[in-house]
C-alpha cells in the first residue's frame, strides 16, 4: 500500500509539473511589456539593458540555485522559486521608472533561477524512479507545449487588456501567478543520489569545470546558452519591429500568441519529429533560425512575418533534445546543477548580446541588429553543432 501510494504521489508530479510551466508562463504582460517601458519614457538602449539584468541576475543564481536542488531537494526549491514569482510581478505593477523595472526583474530572476533545470530534474527523476525514463523528450515537449500554450492564451487577453487599462495585465498576472505557490508546495520529492560536499562553492567550481571539459558536454551547454540568447533576443526585438510596421497594440498579443502556439506545436512534436527523422536533424534545422534575422533585417514588412513564429517552432523541436542529451550525459546528483549551467550559457550569452543589440537599434537601425544577431548566431551555431556531432554516441 505504501508502495502503491508513493507511485501515486511520484506519479502527480508530472501533472504538477506541467501546472506550473502553464503558471509560469501565463504571462498577459508579455505583449505590452515593450510598450510599457515606452510609455514609462524608456529607451531601446535601457529596454535591452533591463533584460540583460534580469539575466545578469538568473547568471549570478543559476547554478547556485541548481546545487541547491541537488543538495536539499528539488520540492524546498521550487516552493521557493514559486513565491518569488508574484511577489515580482507585483513589484511590476507598482513600477514607474528604470530602477523599479530592474528591481522587479532580479526579484523575478530569483523566482526563474529556482525552477530553471530544477522543473527538469524534478520530471527525469520522478520518471526514473517509475521505470519511465525513455518518455522524458515526450514529457519535455508536453512542458513545452503547456507553457507555449499558456502564453499564447494570456497574449491574446493582454493584449485586449491593454485596450482598456495598460496596467490591467500586469493585475491579472499578479493573480495568476498566485497559483503556483500551492502546486509548488503539494509535490513530492522523488527518490535519487543526494550531493554531499564539506566545500559547496569548490564543489560547484568542480562540476561547472568538469562538464566544460567533457567534449560530449560541452558543446550542448554552449548550444543550449546560444539557442536561448538569440531567440530571447529576437522575441523582444519583434515587439519593436511591430511599432515600426505599425501594428496596433491589440494586435500584439495576437501575434504573440501564434509565435507561442508555434513554439508549442514545436515542443508537442519534438519527440516524434526526433524518432522519425533523428535527434540530429531538430539540431541542424536550428540553424535556419539566423537566416531568418537575415531576412527580417534585409527586407522588414508583413510579408515577412510568418518567419518569427517558425523561429519559435524550430526553437521548441531542438530545445528538448539538448536537454535530454544532458539528463543522459550526468548523474542525478549533479543533474539540475548541469541543468542550471545550460541557462547560465543562455544568461551570459544574452547579456552581452542583448544591450549592443539595442545599442545597435537606437544607434543604426532594428534591421542592422538583425542582420548582425543573424551573423553572430551562425558563426557561433556552426562549430558547436559540428562538435556535438562529432561526440553524439558518448552521453
Amino acid at each position: 500500500m505504501i508502495l502503491h501510494d508513493t507511485v501515486t504521489s511520484i506519479s502527480r508530479n508530472l501533472w504538477k509539473i506541467l501546472a506550473m510551466k502553464f503558471s509560469g508562463e501565463f504571462l498577459p504582460i508579455a505583449p505590452v511589456l515593450i510598450l510599457y517601458y515606452t510609455v514609462n519614457g524608456l529607451n531601446s538602449t535601457q529596454i535591452f539593458t533591463i533584460q540583460a539584468a534580469f539575466h545578469l541576475a538568473v547568471l549570478l543564481l543559476e547554478v547556485p540555485s541548481g546545487y541547491l536542488a541537488d543538495v536539499v531537494g528539488r520540492k524546498k526549491t521550487l516552493v521557493l522559486g514559486a513565491f518569488f514569482f508574484p511577489l515580482g510581478l507585483a513589484v511590476y505593477t507598482a513600477g514607474r521608472s528604470f530602477a523599479a523595472f530592474i528591481l522587479a526583474e532580479f526579484i523575478l530572476a530569483v523566482s526563474v533561477s529556482m525552477r530553471s533545470g530544477c522543473d527538469s530534474a524534478m520530471i527525469f527523476d520522478s520518471l526514473r524512479q517509475l521505470g519511465r525514463e525513455g518518455e522524458y523528450k515526450l514529457l519535455e515537449g508536453k512542458c513545452a507545449l503547456v507553457a507555449r500554450t499558456g502564453t499564447a492564451i494570456s497574449s491574446v487577453a493582454g493584449g485586449l487588456l491593454a485596450t482598456v487599462f495598460l496596467r490591467l495585465p500586469f493585475l491579472v498576472n499578479v493573480a495568476g501567478a498566485l497559483f503556483m505557490p500551492p502546486l509548488a508546495l503539494s509535490l513530492s520529492e522523488p527518490e535519487r543520489e543526494k550531493r554531499r560536499s564539506q566545500n559547496p562553492m569548490r564543489d560547484i567550481l568542480h562540476i561547472c569545470r568538469y562538464c566544460l571539459q567533457q567534449p560530449h558536454i560541452r558543446p550542448v551547454v554552449l548550444f543550449c546558452g546560444l539557442l536561448m540568447a538569440s531567440q530571447l533576443t529576437a522575441l523582444w526585438a519583434y515587439f519593436l519591429l511591430y511599432q515600426e510596421l505599425g501594428i496596433g497594440v491589440g494586435w500584439f498579443g495576437v501575434l504573440f500568441a501564434v509565435f507561442q502556439l508555434a513554439g508549442a506545436l514545436g515542443g508537442a512534436r519534438a519527440h516524434a519529429f526526433s524518432e522519425r527523422f533523428g535527434a540530429k536533424t531538430a539540431l541542424v534545422l536550428a540553424l535556419l533560425s539566423p537566416l531568418f534575422f537575415v531576412l527580417l533585417g534585409l527586407f522588414p514588412g508583413a510579408w515577412l512575418l510568418p518567419l518569427i513564429p517558425a523561429n519559435a517552432l524550430l526553437w521548441n523541436l531542438a530545445y528538448p533534445v539538448l536537454l535530454e542529451r544532458l539528463n543522459l550525459a550526468v548523474d542525478s546528483d549533479v543533474r539540475a546543477t548541469v541543468l542550471s549551467l545550460a541557462a547560465m550559457a543562455g544568461s551570459v550569452t544574452f547579456i552581452v548580446v542583448s544591450p549592443l543589440f539595442g545599442r545597435l537599434v537606437d544607434a543604426i537601425s532594428l534591421g542592422a541588429a538583425f542582420i548582425t544577431l543573424g551573423g553572430f548566431f551562425l558563426m557561433a551555431g556552426l562549430p558547436l553543432l559540428a562538435s556535438i556531432r562529432r561526440h553524439w554516441q558518448k552521453g
